[in-house]
């Protein structure tokens, strides 16, 4: 028999959203659960380096470093109220309440009165040749080595992909020695030009955009809008890429304008996807974004997902960025409070305010960058029917092909015709990209063509960990209990 402990709110996920909210539920009185996969607090923007190491110049490490440990400081403030378990993924929701959680060497089940989700996103999968050589890494995976490790991870680099970030990629590579081969937006980059980008520029991440980018100018780094990689080529790891123009309005590559160039590192940044995994095995609904370009949980203005008792905050629920994260986790925070009796109607109203007209604010910044970064159907031209689309089970182009030729119209179809995202990551490598080939290929609506549906455990655990789950008896003392038989 499993003994379940009762919580009375549960957060999942340390970044700036989930670490707001458990703030504001701790600073009522109300004690909360902090679970993160990582075996520190942050996230992926406010990751800091680990407890070994010693920070002798903060300034050194950067804005992100600085306000991580601001937000840090204020949750150190409340964490008596807060039961943190790092290092623990949550492996599934059951009938609404029930999570199921696990460590590298055990897991257990508790109950959870609320729960706010608050589980960032990943980065969007672009294939194209060469894509799965190892040197070719997303861009938060070399931002980890850098920031966690300090550690140099190429000698010479390409940054590609869309968006102001990418600037930050290149200039954090800059900071730690790696010489930029070249920076590639596939968009028409306007944080790039020296003219206002009208209400935009008010928003952090296009002035630090801009100021990055004279930084990497300085340093002689071509910065190129409408262009992108081609390919990466290589025996054993990347060793050359080939990039170039693409359209300036549907990004299709424009091949015979190629340059190649010598790199043993690529770093690729072409937006993100919500990890909504969570909030789908927990009965959420959800409904297609355009402005996200992909699925994501139907909320009320207070965070508050279909499924009672149940928050969705921060990117996991659509890419807003820190400052978005950290209003929402505010919200969230405030009402799962106020639910549980906490804060009366009157204070909680008045608390919200503040969260409430700053996202009014930002929403509508965050819509212009949207817009520009938007990824376009012409990146599909990138991908060969060698082309692997799925890592997990090493499905190429042409296969998902053959799925279509044999009458298959959505993903879920292509899935059980192709294999695509039946491997460990359950679609997050595949998903995306897929689905804008199908919706390209078919010419249907993403809503058409649809998702592949996650199932618990929604990350990859060991049957050891399930074994030694806390409050399961063992079968010896289950069998003498029962006489044996």
């Amino acid at each position: 028999m499993i003994t379940i402990s009762t919580v009375p709110v549960v957060i999942i996920g340390g970044g700036p959203a989930g670490l707001a909210a458990a703030i504001e539920v701790a600073q009522t009185g109300l004690r909360c659960m902090l679970i993160d996969e990582n075996p520190q607090l942050g996230g992926q923007i406010y990751r800091q380096l680990p407890s070994p190491f010693e920070v002798l110049n903060a300034q050194a490490f950067g804005i992100d470093f600085a306000e991580g440990r601001t937000l840090l400081d204020a949750f150190a403030q409340v964490k008596r109220l807060v039961t943190l378990r790092t290092g623990t993924t949550v492996l599934g929701i059951w009938n609404g309440r029930e999570i199921v959680w696990a460590t590298d060497s055990h897991s257990g089940k508790l109950y959870a009165e609320q729960i706010i989700l608050a589980t960032g996103a990943y980065e969007r999968p672009v294939p194209f040749p060469g894509w799965t050589l190892p040197g070719v890494m997303a861009a938060g995976g070399v931002g980890v080595l850098v920031k966690t490790q300090r550690v140099r991870p190429g000698q010479r680099a390409l940054v590609a992909g869309v968006g102001p970030l990418l600037l930050a990629t290149a200039a954090l590579l800059h900071s730690v020695g790696v010489e930029i081969a070249a920076v590639l937006d596939a968009s028409e980059a306007p944080w790039l030009r020296s003219e206002p980008w009208g209400a935009a520029d008010e928003h952090p991440w296009i002035s630090s955009a801009r100021q990055q980018a004279a930084m990497l100018r300085t340093a002689g780094v071509p910065l190129l809008c409408n262009h992108t990689i081609f390919e990466a080529q290589g025996e054993e790891c990347v060793e050359r890429v080939v990039y170039g123009p693409v359209d300036p309005t549907t990004w299709t590559p424009q091949y015979e304008q190629a340059i190649t160039t010598d790199v043993d590192l690529v770093a690729l940044r072409f937006g993100f996807i919500p990890n909504i995994e969570l909030s789908v095995v927990a009965g959420c609904r959800h409904v297609y974004e355009p402005q996200f370009e992909s699925w994501v949980p139907v909320r009320d203005p207070l965070m508050r997902t279909t499924r009672p008792g149940v928050f969705s905050v921060g990117d996991c629920a659509g890419i807003g960025g820190a400052l978005m994260a950290l209003d929402e986790g505010r919200l969230a925070g405030i009402t799962a409070a106020e639910q549980a009796g906490m804060l009366d109607p009157e204070t909680a109203f008045e608390k919200r305010e503040g969260p409430l007209q700053r996202l009014k604010s930002l929403a509508a910044l965050r819509q212009s960058l949207d817009e520009v970064s938007k990824v376009r159907l012409g990146l599909n031209a990138l991908i060969t029917p060698d082309t692997t689309v799925c890592r997990c089970e090493e499905v190429c182009r042409q296969e998902v092909d053959n799925a279509i030729a044999q009458g298959a119209q959505d993903l879920q179809a292509v899935k059980l015709l192709s294999r695509i995202g039946m491997g460990s990551c359950q679609g997050r490598q595949c998903r995306p990209s897929m689905a804008m080939y199908l919706s390209q290929t078919l010419e249907r609506t993403p809503e058409q063509v649809g998702l592949i549906n996650p199932r618990t455990p929604v990350k990859p655990v060991t049957l050891g960990a399930l074994a030694r789950m806390e409050g399961v008896a063992s079968p010896s003392t289950q069998n003498h209990a029962s006489g044996g038989n």
